[in-house]
């Protein structure tokens, strides 16, 4: 049942901004594909990882906080030579893709349990 809750919360959450840029007035389907596919993606995964998220330590959680905004919003500025309803989607996308980063790295370090297999730890021999 999760899982299924899981996928619905993704679904909804990579909705919103693609919903408040239809209604900004912006409209460029590929950006909105993406910008929908990176929050379905952050949507499932914090909802799968929504103890990890809870229980883990304050600074990190900032500095990630920090990091993207600061990516987001001084990265992409007003000030580039685009309109500002591109420069609002490209905030977004950039928000976005940082803490389905964050969310990833978090889902692999919870898959491992250090033990690496066989197959998980393969090196090409020199033959």
């Amino acid at each position: 049942m999760k899982n299924r809750t899981a996928a619905l919360a993704g679904v909804i959450l990579g909705s919103l901004p693609v919903a408040v840029l239809y209604v900004d007035g912006y409209w460029d389907v590929q950006l909105a594909a993406v910008i929908w596919g990176v929050y379905a993606l952050l949507g499932w995964l914090i909802l799968r990882q929504g103890d990890i998220w809870r229980t883990r330590g304050d600074r990190w959680n900032a500095l990630l906080v920090i990091v993207a905004m600061g990516g987001s919003q001084f990265g992409v500025h007003m000030n580039l030579p685009m309109s500002g309803k591109l420069t609002i989607a490209l905030w977004f996308l950039v928000l976005g893709v940082a803490f389905t980063a964050a969310a990833i790295g978090v889902e692999m370090a919870g898959t491992t349990d250090g033990n690496a297999s066989e197959q998980d730890s393969y090196v090409p021999s020199a033959d």
